[in-house]
């Protein structure tokens, strides 16, 4: 329940400093977002809005956690950093800072304190927070916020919604206390702050102190180029985060990036501020800095997180020539052996002997997340490949075995894959394909491979055989081919085979699909007869994808593939809770107090971390596991899919 406060006597009661900083007036009724005007606390209530110092001259005297509402959802931010302060009972005032929905989080310092330590706190809380604007707690000189009881520029007041405002008064919370919540958010998963140091690996500054990466400039992305020229977004500090990121990645230096001020629709952020009817142009000094400003950070950033895919990673170009050349040799092995999939063996029994295309796919899905990790060792789990396949966790394991025995026992290289770790705790096993596909590591050849064309287009291009792959995995994963009375796998397969462009004869498609020549004529005819593919004079043609959905809505299959995901997704949650709670039992030091009751929400998701509401029991101490499962069902829970992936 929110209450109204008298703001001005709040504040003379509690502002550090002799003075607040005032609103700037745009008219006679409205009011900008800047604060440039002073006042004493000793004078009259300013007519607008004002702002309350944090900090003195010793250090700061509150933390206030802003939380806007236009970088993201605030309620719940707010929610959630509400939860964590409980946990560590620190006292605390939740305040609704005015009618855009924003929420300011108080604490009151029983001591001044260092401003290193709140920056860091505040770094901290950010990259769990999203709506956070660490500004006011970055800066001791400056930072400010509205107390409760301040008017808001666009209307209303900061309105007290949760806590005591005695709690501001008693001023209770030790710097021991903020040392406990530092510890809490690096343990809930928060991203460690980048060192303020002046260079960091692979960056450097020009002759004006401006930072930049290393390396040769180069074209950004298509993403990027399209962002620099399309109209404004409404959200202008996104878009101008996004093409400074994209442009400091592709080696653009400061001087590069300022010539585009003027005219960017990009840079639409540094050259305006809000106002009262839309975006307000500022002085061409203070855009200068503002975009330096965001340059500096950004380029920071980038250096700091590296992402797979640089254009200026030699290993990761190297590393991606190494897996595509890799994943081709097994597709074309595969593809030259049909009968190794079951295709031509003598009985059904003979074929599940020698392998089933359910093998084939899988070996397919996992190419595939090779492709996509850039990386030799993969880690997968039947769920997963169920999902991305279409066949059940059951198949998509005893695949998994299959694809990783040998077929010579005194060939240690003549399986497809070779399990690498076995399955532990929420991480299913890691697989690399089998030693006999790899192309060697020559260093001549690598850097051939990263600077020159394939001779056959699109041989060895890593964005190729993302789209081959994976369009060849979902032409299976079809409620149509997949479900329980629906046109079955085989009529999959044909239909597969085909091609909405060019016409295909009967043999052909049987080739392609390794289906025999009777099956396949089956097949085709069946699916002609639900309109999937038509006979032309040419031979057979596959008709539009989205004719699948019509059919299996038809033959009332439509929605088996999701309802199964949504099953697995259930497990999923429920093996990575109950491990979780394992994990708290095993703990020797239970410091953390853990809420009693099931259905409060999760606090955050992390990798092996018991940060979960206790697993439900049932009278006699036993896990009530179909009780855990109900809550995960009903959305009580919504832990991660990396979080909660399952032993292979």
């Amino acid at each position: 329940m929110s209450s109204a406060v008298d703001g001005w006597a709040l504040t003379r009661v509690l502002s550090p400093r002799d003075t607040v900083r005032l609103a700037l007036a745009e008219d006679d009724t409205a009011w900008s977002n800047l604060y440039g005007a002073v006042a004493g606390i000793d004078g009259p209530c300013p007519a607008g809005p004002w702002a309350m110092y944090l900090a003195d001259r010793d250090g700061y005297r509150f933390l206030c956690f802003d939380l806007d509402a236009g970088r993201g959802n605030a309620v719940h931010d707010a929610s959630r950093l509400g939860l964590w302060l409980d946990e560590l009972n620190i006292e605390h005032l939740v305040a609704i800072s005015g009618p855009s929905g924003g929420r300011h989080v108080w604490i009151a310092l029983a001591e001044a304190t260092d401003p290193r330590l709140v920056r860091e706190l505040a770094d901290l809380a950010g990259s769990l927070l999203p709506s956070l604007d660490k500004s006011p707690l970055s800066n001791p000189d400056t930072g400010c916020v509205r107390p409760p009881g301040a008017p808001h520029r666009h209307g209303g007041t900061s309105l007290l919604e949760h806590g005591d405002l005695a709690a501001l008064a008693r001023a209770a919370t030790t710097v021991d206390a903020l040392a406990q919540l530092r510890a809490f958010l690096v343990d809930a998963g928060a991203a460690e702050p980048a060192p303020a140091v002046s260079i960091i690996r692979g960056m450097a500054r020009d002759d004006a102190g401006h930072p930049y990466l290393v390396g040769r400039r180069r074209e950004p992305s298509a993403r990027i180029r399209a962002l620099m020229a399309a109209a404004p977004a409404d959200d202008t500090s996104t878009t101008q985060a996004a093409v400074l990121a994209g442009l400091a990645r592709a080696r653009w230096r400061y001087n590069d990036v300022a010539a585009l001020l003027e005219h960017s629709p990009a840079l639409e952020h540094a050259r305006t501020r809000p106002g009262r009817i839309g975006r307000v142009a500022v002085r061409g000094d203070a855009a200068r800095r503002r975009l330096a400003a965001d340059w500096q950070r950004t380029v920071y950033y980038v250096a700091a997180n590296p992402i797979a895919g640089d254009g200026e990673d030699r290993e990761f170009q190297e590393r991606t020539a190494a897996i595509t050349a890799a994943v081709r040799a097994v597709e074309e092995h595969a593809n030259a052996m049909p009968g190794l999939w079951g295709v031509d063996g003598p009985s059904r029994p003979a074929r599940g002997r020698r392998g089933r295309y359910s093998h084939r796919a899988v070996l397919r899905a996992v190419c595939l997340y090779l492709v996509q990790a850039a990386r030799d060792v993969v880690e997968v789990d039947v769920r997963r490949l169920s999902q991305d396949t279409g066949y059940g966790r059951e198949a998509c394991r005893l695949a998994l075995i299959a694809l990783s025995t040998r077929h010579d026992p005194d060939d240690p290289h003549s399986s497809w894959l070779v399990r690498v770790d076995e399955a532990e705790g929420v991480h299913g096993a890691s697989y690399r394909l089998s030693p006999r596909f790899s192309t060697g590591t020559d260093e001549r050849k690598w850097s051939q491979a990263a600077t020159r064309p394939s001779p056959t287009p699109g041989t060895d291009s890593r964005t190729w055989w993302l789209h081959e792959l994976a369009t060849k995995l979902s032409e299976l994963a079809h409620d149509t081919f997949a479900a329980p009375g629906s046109l079955g796998r085989t009529a999959g397969r044909a239909y597969a085979a085909l091609s909405p462009e060019v016409a295909r004869g009967l043999l052909d498609v049987a080739s392609s699909s390794g289906i025999s020549a009777e099956q396949t004529r089956r097949s085709l005819h069946r699916l002609a007869r639900h309109g999937l593919a038509a006979r032309t004079e040419h031979g057979w043609q596959r008709v539009t994808p989205e004719a699948r959905d019509a059919v299996a809505a038809e033959l009332g299959v439509d929605g088996y593939l999701r309802d199964r995901s949504a099953r697995y997704d259930v497990e999923r949650g429920t093996w990575a809770w109950w491990q979780a709670e394992m994990t708290w039992m095993r703990r020797r030091h239970k410091r953390r107090r853990r809420r009693r009751t099931p259905t409060g929400v999760v606090l955050f998701a992390q990798n092996d971390r018991p940060d979960y509401p206790k697993y439900p029991r049932r009278a006699g101490g036993g896990f009530d596991h179909p009780t855990a499962r109900a809550l995960i069902r009903g959305g009580v829970l919504r832990p991660s899919r990396e979080l909660a992936s399952d032993a292979a």
